[in-house]
């Protein structure tokens, strides 16, 4: 993350933070549906994907569940996404994707309320940037981190093979 940061390599920061808040989404999902756990954990580990017994589990799905518990979840996921996939936001040389981003107040008040005080300058505002909310970036991927660990402890306590 540190180099991505250094290097403003802001697509490959957006999309390390997605991929780990994914697998967060999937174990809270486990969690909270353990009529199907045994079964999905089952597919993925014979490498048919993320399913229970109607077919594949979409992710929207899994982000309500998570959604429910962390509020935060669905504004990190939606904008995550505009760098996972190819989307305008990867013309970041050209136009600041986080000015034009329609969700930018949701992540403005989440960074504020979970991470202010841990960069240094004022708080975020309607007028920040990219570069300003890449500076959270890791702090958020050590709350992500963090959460996961200890949904994979719950997780680990209630599959106990």
């Amino acid at each position: 993350m540190d180099v991505a940061l250094e290097r403003g390599w802001w697509a490959i920061a957006g999309s390390v933070l997605r991929m780990e808040l994914d697998s967060m989404i999937r174990v809270i999902y486990l969690l909270h549906n353990p009529d199907v756990r045994d079964r999905t954990l089952a597919s993925c580990v014979a490498g048919k994907g993320f399913k229970n017994d109607r077919g594949r589990i979409a992710d929207q799905k899994m982000i309500e569940v998570a959604t429910g518990t962390n509020g935060w979840v669905d504004a990190v996921y939606k904008f995550g996404n505009k760098f996972v996939h190819l989307t305008d936001a990867h013309d970041y040389a050209e136009v600041d994707p986080f000015q034009v981003y329609e969700h930018r107040d949701e992540v403005i008040k989440y960074l504020n309320k979970y991470h202010q005080g841990k960069v240094p300058g004022r708080p975020l505002d309607d007028s920040s940037t990219l570069r300003d909310i890449a500076a959270y970036t890791p702090h958020v991927l050590n709350k992500i981190t963090s959460n996961l660990n200890g949904y994979i402890e719950r997780l680990h306590a209630e599959v106990p093979n």
